[in-house]
Formats: structure tokens, sequence, C-alpha cells
């Protein structure tokens, strides 16, 4: 329905502002909106259009390449964070951030979020055309980052192929098949432990990180953190810690162990920008090392706070501030080379 066809439509809208507005927010969204634009955009969406807001999500949820669900709150959320834009008082917008990683997805983009000690945000992402069944196995192929149902995240590799049943983490398993390559960072449950199968090998955790690596006639696992424990259905081949490799022959069962360097053996993420569980004096030295800036921050209080965020590697320095400070309810500044974070907490 066109706007001028709409009821909810302000009497002064126009195609051109129209537009204007679909570029703006899709700018904002991207993280690479200034400060006038920002400002442009709260403006627009306080003088009526509102309703185009919700035209926009809408459209840009349901797309050919990807299908985005945003609950309501979710979208309240975003038009709130909106509003308040260009208002000096920074928010809390954690979940706005994670939710709109999932509109970014399905523009194309990526990042994804969550302050550690707060559950994140579960995205549901399909190919298909129809809505995700909880009930029905999921399939993700390709290079991607994704977020199971109970906050355990997967890097996959190119070629790789993961399938496993949404409903499933919801009772007393976490299983999951991979074929190809997948790095694994697994949310820890005692009472769930977490399985993936590659052909006739299966490796079992509680919580950790580990690379999985299914190839003709083998699989091999190496583990980057905490203890994995690999076998088949039938019995246990091997329990493996940090810096430890294991390669499956999957015709004869025989396995070889090995020492390795488990960074080295988990190269190929590096296309991400991962900050893995660390704390944000952690994370920015990562950042300042990756993209040749140093990070201070004003509050050493916050520099305890952990995060886990991922991005692509080629996210501008604006886009990964923007959204760690939003984290944390900071602001930021850059000058010569210094980024100065003021303010935020770990709440």
């Amino acid at each position: 329905m066109s706007a001028d066809n709409d009821t909810n439509a302000p009497h002064d809208f126009n195609p051109s502002g129209m537009e204007r507005f679909d570029f703006l927010m899709t700018k904002y969204l991207a993280g690479d909106a200034s400060d006038p634009e920002k400002e442009e955009l709260r403006q627009l969406t306080e003088n009526g259009y509102e309703f185009r807001f919700r035209k926009w999500l809408d459209a840009h949820s349901d797309t050919d390449s990807a299908e985005v669900s945003l609950p309501e709150k979710a979208r309240e959320e975003i038009l709130t964070n909106i509003l308040g834009t260009a208002r000096p008082q920074a928010r809390r917008t954690t979940m706005w951030w994670s939710w709109a990683a999932a509109v970014l997805l399905a523009l194309g983009g990526f990042m994804w979020l969550t302050l550690r000690n707060s559950p994140p945000a579960h995205v549901n992402i399909t190919r298909n055309e129809q809505p995700v069944r909880q009930d029905e196995p999921q399939v993700v192929r390709g290079k991607q980052f994704l977020i199971l149902p109970d906050g355990s995240t997967v890097l996959m590799n190119e070629h790789a192929e993961l399938t496993y049943s949404p409903a499933s983490f919801h009772k007393g398993s976490r299983d999951v098949t991979l074929r190809g390559e997948a790095y694994f960072d697994i949310a820890h449950d005692p009472a769930k432990p977490f399985r993936v199968k590659s052909g006739a090998v299966v490796t079992r955790v509680l919580g950790t990180a580990f690379n999985v690596n299914m190839q003709e006639n083998k699989v091999v696992v190496t583990v980057t953190r905490g203890l994995v424990e690999v076998g088949s259905t039938q019995r246990v081949y091997a329990k493996i810690k940090p810096d430890e490799q294991i390669t499956v022959n999957t015709q004869t069962e025989q396995y070889n162990m090995a020492l390795v360097s488990a960074t080295e053996e988990t190269a190929w993420k590096d296309a991400y920008l991962v900050l893995d569980n660390i704390d944000l004096e952690k994370a920015g030295q990562l950042i300042g090392a990756h993209y040749g800036v140093k990070l201070t921050f004003n509050r050493a209080e916050v520099k305890k706070c952990r995060i886990t965020a991922s991005f692509m590697h080629h996210e501008n320095l604006d886009t990964v501030l923007m959204v760690l400070t939003k984290m944390i309810g900071a602001t930021y500044s850059i000058e010569n080379g210094n980024v100065s974070i003021e303010g935020g907490s770990c709440d």
C-alpha cells in the first residue's frame, strides 16, 4: 500500500521524504550515519515518520536472502533509540544492538554482541520463505557466524554445513551435525552436554571452545579452551586439552594425538574480529592492535566488564567503537590515533 493510501501516514508525507528516510535509516543501522544525519532521522521520526519506520522494518525483515523476525518489543527499542540518538544522555541499548544486528544480516552486513552476564538475544535466520519451526531441523551453510538457542556460538568456514533442531536445545540435549569446518564456543551447561556429530565421530563438551574439521575419511578436533571428549557412539577415543589435537580416521577408527598451536590451527577464523568472553581492558588492546590505535578508559571499573562480540574484519573502527560503547552506556572520541572511552558501567 502506498503512503498516499495509508490512513496512518502523515498528510505532509512525500516520496522524496520517504526516500530520504530510507537512506538515513539504512546508514543509521549500518553505523555510518553522521551526527547531523542522526539528528535529521530523529526529527523525521518525531515529525510523523514513525509509521514509515515500522514499514521499513517490515520491508527489510522479509527479503529474498534472509528472513528476520523482529518482535514488537524489539521494534519499540529500536524506535526509542532513534528518538534518543542525538541526546547527550547515554542509554543501555544491548538488546537494541542485538536486534539491529538481525536487520543488518538481512541487508548483508554482520555483527553480534552481548554482555556475558546477560543472555544474548536469539536471532532466527533462515534461507526459507516460511518462518522457522522450532520442531524442524535447521540447516545452515557457508561462511557465517551463528548463534544457537542456548547462546553458544559457531563460526562456520567456507563450504561448512551445520544441522540442528532448535527444539532439542530446550530439552535434554544439545546436538548438532557438522560437515566441513567450524569453530565452536559453547555456553556452559553441566546438565546438557553439547555434542557435535561429524560422521561417525562425536565430540562432547560441557562448555569450552574448539575447532572441528570434517574432511574426507578423517575428522580433526583442536581445542583452544577447556576439555573436549572425542569418540564414537560406542566408545571414547580421548579427552583433549588446549593446544592438543586429535585426528580420527573415519574408516578404521584409528586416531593420532598431537601437540599443536591452536591459534595457528584456527587461523582461518581471523576473518572475524572476535572478542570472546573477555574484559573491556583486553578488548581494548585487541581493538587497538587491529586498527592501530590506543584505547583508554576514564573509569577504571568498566575495564572489568566482560563482553562477547564478533565483527567481520572489514568493519570500520567507528562501527566497532559505537557498538562497544553502546553495550556499556559510554561515549567515545578519537584524536590523533587515541580513542577515549568515557563513562559507562557493567550493569
